[in-house]
């Protein structure tokens, strides 16, 4: 479903990426660790047009998406959440998540200023859908609350309602265990296995190892800039090159 190849990215000489080279296969959980700095966001960010690289090639369901911006890549279904919770803080939770909805439906001016049959007709498919993606991750009965009313916890599964609403293909998750408790942990846990049980290809970036080792087909490890290892979680775990990159071998 996603392929990298030969991709490298760097900022004033320093080599964030370098010539990587991975594979995300469509209906499973990918997982791609490594130490802080080994490049994984950097990796994500070019991935959904957030950056530029200097070479290589990236490509989804078999479009070269390069040097698309992140607007086009998420049109094709390649949706993403960012490390720090993004939440417009005026607005409710529902209306958050129907900014995820909207790219499903683009409104002309005219037609929205005039709230035409079609506007309204799009615009109450649209709620529904939010409302459903709200369901899924347990925060329906939040849907008219401020946003500030929510805990940490619950803006993380609110992200995730947001990037579900925008109809993924892929969902690309960038730490969304960061700052969870351990029950926490296990309700995310639960819930991306659930999604990808309704057929939703996941490719998750994640410190918690233990929430790693339980969700992922596959795993990739990243070590400054490039990719050092890829198997499955029981592979990872006994791998002496990811050992040494974590222990600092």
């Amino acid at each position: 479903m996603l392929r990298v190849e030969g991709l490298s990215k760097t900022f004033y000489k320093l080599k964030a990426v370098d010539s990587l080279e991975l594979t995300v296969r469509e209906g499973g959980i990918t997982a791609l660790i490594g130490p802080n700095g080994a490049g994984k966001t950097t990796t994500f960010n070019m991935i959904t047009g957030f950056l530029r690289p200097d070479r290589g090639r990236i490509r989804f369901e078999g479009k070269d998406i390069t040097h698309r911006r992140p607007h086009g890549v998420a049109r094709l279904g390649c949706i993403r959440t960012f490390q720090g919770v993004e939440a417009f803080t005026g607005m409710s939770v529902l209306d958050n998540v129907l900014i995820g909805a909207s790219r499903a439906y683009c409104h002309r001016i005219l037609p929205a200023l005039a709230r035409t049959p079609g506007y309204r007709r799009r615009e109450r498919q649209a709620r529904a859908e939010a409302m459903a993606a709200l369901e899924l991750v347990g925060l329906d009965g939040a849907a008219g609350l401020p946003v500030g009313a929510l805990g940490f916890g619950q803006l993380r599964l609110m992200e995730i309602a947001r990037a579900l609403a925008a109809s993924p293909r892929i969902l690309l998750l960038d730490e969304p265990g960061a700052g969870l408790n351990s029950r926490e942990v296990e309700d995310l846990a639960a819930l991306l296995k659930r999604l990808n049980g309704r057929g939703l290809t996941i490719f998750i970036i994640d410190h918690d190892m233990q929430l790693i080792m339980e969700i992922s087909d596959t795993v990739i490890v990243m070590d400054r800039g490039a990719c050092i290892a890829q198997g499955t979680p029981k592979e990872i775990q006994t791998d002496q090159a990811v050992i040494a990159a974590y222990l600092g071998g």
